[in-house]
């Protein structure tokens, strides 16, 4: 391995890479409806995203690490566990009107529906103990 590279990979969004990734993934994710929602492990979900006549997102969201659309398949477990029940259950069929972040932190809110039907997803990105 040469001198040069010797560059670590980003682990975690910083307040900077939140704001991207809200600026650039909202236009894009406006307007779906959120047709499912899987835990892939108790840190990480996916959320799956539907519009007529467009193809299907997946938006991967990992707590207190990262979110960003996905094409890769993750494995999901067998039985959804309490927390993946709830947000189904409140958050299933909704439309994401806006993903925003809250200051300049590392938290994003996910707008979903309308009027008093509407939830917001709240995700914070810090790490443990933060």
């Amino acid at each position: 391995m040469s001198k040069g590279n010797n560059r670590q990979l980003k682990t975690r969004f910083s307040s900077l890479d939140v704001c991207a990734m809200a600026q650039s993934l909202s236009p894009l994710v406006s307007g779906y409806r959120i047709a499912n929602v899987y835990d892939v492990n108790p840190r990480t979900y996916v959320l799956k995203l539907t519009k007529p006549d467009s193809p299907k997102l997946l938006l991967l969201i990992e707590s207190g690490v990262r979110f960003h659309l996905t094409q890769y398949a993750r494995d999901k477990g067998d039985i959804p566990s309490g927390f993946t029940m709830k947000l189904r259950k409140h958050l299933k069929s909704k439309r994401i009107e806006e993903i925003t972040q809250v200051a300049s932190d590392r938290v994003v809110v996910f707008g979903c529906g309308s009027g008093e039907a509407r939830y917001h997803l709240i995700v914070e990105l810090y790490d443990k103990g933060n």
